[in-house]
């Protein structure tokens, strides 16, 4: 028996991330102009709204996550 771990990510990116782009923001000008703040603020009501089953993690990953995971709904891989 092999015990397997699935991770998934929802990734917000500021002004301070090391990488000004993303899929959604290619030049960088969203991500450039959000503070560490308003990205902390954002993520905890995404995640309170995930918590209470308002909408489904998959979901929200595909549609906000700055991550190139977005695609696969946040799934980081094996």
């Amino acid at each position: 028996m092999t015990d397997k771990v699935r991770a998934s990510h929802i990734l917000i990116k500021h002004q301070g991330s090391r990488r000004k782009a993303s899929w959604k923001d290619p030049e960088g000008v969203v991500i450039s102009s959000r503070t560490r703040d308003e990205a902390l603020t954002q993520l905890k009501a995404l995640r309170d709204d995930i918590v209470s089953g308002k909408v489904k993690f998959e979901d929200v990953a595909k549609t906000v996550s700055d991550c190139s995971s977005a695609k696969r709904a946040g799934d980081l891989g094996n």
